[in-house]
């Protein structure tokens, strides 16, 4: 339950003057309690030390000692309460006591603390309470002394259940008084802070409005207090909000103005990661692919095409800002810069905004750039190290060898081929990417063509003692395309299996047709391909053994030209092998 600033107010008033009567209520009752003991203990002293002083002399005789104690003490016990006292002489023997007492236990010894330390010659005073009933009762001890000596002892026991029923009357009466005046107090209190929270709840009414959109609030000052300066700096604080929010609503303005017309997506976050506001061409970059876009869903419902969902959540969450680039699109066709900025107020983060960025162009670009430098950088170096290191052989006195100089001149005259096919390959390539091929469409006699790059490479297999198998169809097959290009592909797929298939070795070249396709496959029995490497062998510059590949004047670029050449054709091309039995090269080409 919610106490409200009166309540409290009455509450902290009511329990200061609570305590303050608790503290004076019980400073007062101890007070009273220890006169009325003090007066009590001094009341029974007085008469205990007259009693010792008349009866020592009866003490000291032996006769007729029991009918004057008897009488002293029915003489000193009266009173209310009444004292109870026993008189016993040198020996704790009971010589004179109460008169319920007198016939039971006169003569007999008296056992107790108190008794003993008063036959030692002490004094002994102390409050007792009674296990049986529980009323306290004082207990006064005194020896009576005759020369130094102990000759009897005096006890004396009185209840001190008057003293208490008295104390208990006189706190009943403080515990009313007090609650007539906490009444009073708590009513007065109501009344005093009423004058306080009214205006308060005013204020807060009034403030209630204003956050409901009505600026025209204003509060009449009645008084001259704090209270009245309250009013008046609410009066002031509506007039500069009104001034405000209209500066900021001319700056809104202008701000959608440019976030409209700007060719960049702008997605805006609030701290929650909900989506607060979105440009016309964030809105179009997501829907394009999909995505739900509406202000107020989440923002890793909005994002989710761009990021997985724990690393938006991650982003999202940043206190710094981050940049991103995510491809989008089946093929990745689409590159888009996401930079990731968190705005600020009062030091304390509100949101995120999230900036689209097209960088498709500039990183098409820029990869094309880098494949190009890094890859013919990679494949140049070695065979341009091994021609300077050959050359500034030859330089410094080998060329007087005739021998050396024949074989140097051999090794330089094949890293130089290398290096022009590598080129040949390199244009190639960049025709097919640039699109500036000129391909001359004509029937095509496949197995025609297929007998004709065998007999080409005929005599580079004889030489490797490797044995060429031609199946080929009885009746013609013809496709359409470049045969020049054709020609190409084939000679590279024989190129690779002469290459890589050991002295001794078997190529079998098949051609099929069915199903309106015709299917030409090159089978060798060569070292084969280890299978992780299978789905990468037609990327460029790709190389299963790089040290042998290069050995035999592979450039990495055969297969990543025959695949562009027969997907250009409406083909495909694939690749089946197992390490050390051999490898499988097919493509297929619509009749």
């Amino acid at each position: 339950m919610r106490v409200g600033m009166q309540g409290k107010i009455v509450l902290m008033y009511s329990l200061l003057i609570l305590f303050a009567m608790q503290l004076s209520g019980v400073y007062l009752v101890r007070s009273l309690e220890n006169y009325y003991l003090q007066n009590y203990t001094s009341s029974q002293t007085a008469k205990g030390e007259l009693l010792v002083s008349f009866i020592r002399r009866y003490l000291m005789e032996e006769d007729d000692q029991g009918e004057h104690l008897s009488a002293m003490i029915a003489e000193f016990g009266g009173g209310t309460p009444p004292t109870e006292t026993m008189i016993l002489d040198r020996y704790g023997r009971l010589l004179a006591g109460p008169d319920q007492r007198d016939h039971a236990m006169l003569g007999g010894r008296i056992i107790q603390d108190d008794i003993l330390l008063a036959l030692s010659g002490n004094k002994v005073e102390a409050v007792r309470i009674d296990p049986e009933t529980g009323g306290r009762h004082y207990h006064l001890v005194m020896p009576v002394k005759n020369e130094g000596s102990v000759v009897g002892v005096v006890f004396m026991k009185g209840s001190l259940e008057h003293i208490y029923l008295i104390l208990r009357e006189i706190k009943f009466f403080l515990i009313t008084g007090w609650s007539i005046a906490l009444g009073i107090a708590v009513i007065i209190g109501f009344l005093l802070t009423r004058t306080i929270t009214q205006p308060i709840k005013e204020v807060t009414s009034r403030a209630a409005a204003m956050a409901g959109g009505d600026f025209s609030q204003h509060i009449d000052v009645r008084s001259n207090d704090e209270i009245s300066e309250l009013g008046q700096m609410f009066n002031f604080l509506t007039g500069r909000l009104q001034q405000t929010l209209g500066e900021i609503s001319a700056e809104k303005t202008k701000v959608e103005a440019i976030l409209n017309y700007m060719t960049d997506g702008i997605v805006a976050l609030n701290h929650q990661g909900t989506v607060i506001h979105l440009n016309p061409a964030a809105r179009a970059i997501l829907e394009g692919y999909g995505s739900q876009v509406e202000v107020g869903l989440p923002g890793q419902l909005v994002l989710a095409d761009l990021f997985a969902a724990e690393g938006l959540a991650g982003l999202l969450q940043s206190d710094r800002s981050v940049t991103h680039e995510v491809s989008l699109g089946a093929t990745g066709e689409k590159t888009y810069q996401i930079h990731f900025a968190p705005f600020r107020e009062s030091g304390e983060q509100q949101g995120m905004l999230v900036v689209l960025h097209d960088v498709t162009r500039e990183r098409v670009f820029s990869r094309m750039q880098q494949e190009f430098v890094a890859n013919v950088s990679h494949e140049l170096r070695t065979p341009l190290t091994t021609v300077k290191n050959y050359v500034e052989t030859l330089l410094n006195g080998a060329q007087e060898n005739p021998e050396t100089r024949g074989r140097f001149l051999q090794v330089l005259e094949r890293e130089t081929e290398r290096m022009v096919k590598l080129v040949k390959d390199l244009l190639v390539l960049s025709q097919m990417d640039c699109q500036d091929i000129d391909w001359v469409q004509r029937k095509i006699d496949l197995p025609a063509l297929v007998q004709s790059v065998l007999e080409q490479v005929d005599f580079d297999a004889r030489g490797r003692n490797l044995q060429i198998k031609a199946a080929l169809p009885h009746e013609v097959v013809t496709v359409s395309g470049d045969i020049d290009k054709i020609r190409q592909v084939l000679l590279n797929l024989m190129d690779n299996a002469i290459k890589f298939t050991p002295p001794g070795g078997e190529i079998t070249v098949t051609v099929s047709a069915e199903d309106g396709e015709a299917q030409v496959s090159v089978l060798d029995t060569g070292f084969g391909i280890p299978e992780e490497d299978v789905e990468r062998v037609f990327e460029r510059f790709y190389r299963v053994d790089k040290t042998r590949s290069r050995g035999s004047g592979g450039t990495g670029l055969g297969l990543s030209i025959a695949r562009q050449i027969i997907e250009a054709h409406g083909g495909t091309i694939y690749l089946r092998s197992i390490l050390n039995q051999g490898t499988e090269v097919s493509f297929c080409l619509p009749r």
